[in-house]
């Protein structure tokens, strides 16, 4: 469609009322009208037409050669994603390698577990087994040559004894248990031996990664920061005494210093964690525990100094106010009591609650790096992590690789049908153009006063086109 429907209907009603302004002004007569020579309006149409199918035919040219830029640029897109979906995929086998190497890690802590459990078991039955034995052969001692016990299963690890050891969890058959054929009775306990026994609690592989790790670093990061906004008022106090009060550059000097000790209290101890718990890490550093623990050493001793220059502050003795008009302090009522004897306290009691919560203080921090994943499975958990993402992303390449494959197969077809979109403007072009010419003779015929212009503009009008068919220039 080249117009809207309204603007055709005026385009048209203006060539009526042309073709009725020329019948009234006498401009046709009918000589004009059927002669071999274009009409005036007729050839203006012509001219009309040809610039509005040129007009088309540029855009047309345009829309193409921006269709082929855009077709040319999904083929190189779609070879783009193929090639990032290849390396997506290396990258998640790479993935499943490095899962596959975690998962083995975690089921060798499993086996190393099983083994320290497998060991602390033997050396429980073999305590057991002699605390039997020892109790078996006593009694037997007590008793005479034809002395029978009243119970037979005494001293045999029977029923008498079983029913004050039901503890015991050794590999000797109960009462009632136990027949020649090996199939276990009611009361039998046994204890795994031997390096393929598996037993309840004797895990052989990994159990499995937790939904979520136990202390998110969001949290363990906030518990610092509120660690260090509790402490930082402590600090400020504790060296106020050094710096003095109520000038701007000695409380600069005072808040610089709380700072930096409030800082180096509450992570020198979370460092020190970091690097214990990141010991069994690889191609970490193997004795790493040693500079860990003396940093550990270093900050107890600043704990203990700066826990006793809080302490000593809250115990100073305060000053008597000086004699007046020959009244003594005594006389006044003022004592020279220090805060803690007021509050009935003893001076290492208030040293050690200092103490005590530098040590708290630095001791959360300290666990909330060794409550850190282990370094195995933190691995396990960022590779299973960065699998998802892989995943996600190669799904996305490739809905993203089929939509511009599909983009440039159909590019020939998207082709033919922007030329036929071409051809179908250009016809309406014409035809309303030509619509144009026959309305413009029906206003004449509307408005003639004369008959011959009248029969003239008939006979006209029965001519199929009425405008010339000139070439267009439109290359489709």
């Amino acid at each position: 469609m080249v117009l809207d429907v309204r603007a055709e209907q005026r385009f048209l009603d203006d060539a009526e009322r042309r073709g009725a302004a020329a019948a009234r002004s006498g401009a046709l007569d009918p000589l004009t009208l059927q002669s071999d020579d274009r009409v005036p309006y007729f050839a203006a149409l012509a001219s009309v037409r040809d610039r509005v199918i040129r007009g088309i035919g540029a855009e047309a040219h345009r829309a193409e050669e921006q269709a082929r830029l855009d077709d040319a640029h999904a083929l190189a897109e779609a070879a783009r994603l193929r090639a990032e979906v290849e390396l997506i995929d290396g990258e998640v086998e790479r993935t499943d390698e490095q899962i596959a190497t975690t998962t083995r890690q975690l089921d060798l802590l499993a086996m190393r577990s099983s083994r320290w459990n497998r060991f602390r078991d033997s050396l429980r039955e073999r305590v057991e087994r002699n605390v039997l034995e020892g109790d078996g052969g006593q009694s037997r001692r007590h008793r005479g040559p034809g002395d029978e016990p009243d119970n037979p299963g005494a001293g045999t690890g029977g029923a008498a004894d079983d029913g004050d050891r039901q503890w015991v969890n050794v590999g000797q058959p109960a009462p009632g248990a136990a027949a020649s054929d090996g199939v276990a009775g009611p009361g039998r306990v046994t204890v795994p031996t031997g390096a393929g026994a598996t037993g309840a609690g004797l895990a052989r592989a990994w159990e499995g990664l937790h939904k979520r790790p136990a202390v998110p670093d969001w949290m363990r990061w906030a518990l610092l920061g509120l660690i260090l906004a509790v402490e930082l008022p402590i600090y400020w106090v504790a060296y106020q005494p050094f710096h003095g009060i109520g000038n701007v550059d000695v409380d600069v000097q005072t808040g610089v210093l709380a700072a930096g000790t409030a800082v180096l209290m509450v992570i020198l101890p979370h460092l020190a964690g970091l690097m214990l718990r990141r010991r069994p890490e690889t191609g970490s550093v193997r004795a790493g525990w040693l500079p860990a623990l003396s940093l550990l050493g270093v900050w107890a001793f600043l704990t203990g100094v700066l826990g006793v220059v809080r302490a000593k502050y809250v115990m100073q003795t305060e000053e008597p106010p000086p004699a007046t008009d020959g009244f003594t302090p005594a006389d006044t009522g003022a004592g020279t009591d220090s805060l803690i004897e007021r509050l009935s306290l003893e001076p290492w009691t208030v040293t050690w609650l200092f103490v005590a919560l530098l040590v708290l203080s630095g001791g959360i921090g300290f666990l909330l790096a060794l409550c850190r994943e282990h370094p195995h499975l933190d691995a396990y958990r960022t590779a299973i992590e960065r699998r998802g993402e892989l995943v996600r992303r190669r799904e996305l390449s490739l809905v993203a690789a089929e939509r511009e494959r599909v983009t440039a197969d159909t590019a020939e077809a998207r082709s033919e049908d922007r030329r036929a979109a071409v051809e179908d403007r250009v016809r309406a072009t014409r035809e309303l153009h030509e619509a144009a010419a026959h309305r413009y003779l029906d206003g004449v015929l509307l408005a003639a006063r004369e008959p011959a212009v009248t029969e003239a503009a008939m006979r006209l009008s029965q001519k199929w086109p009425l405008l010339p068919m000139t070439r267009s220039d439109v290359s489709v």
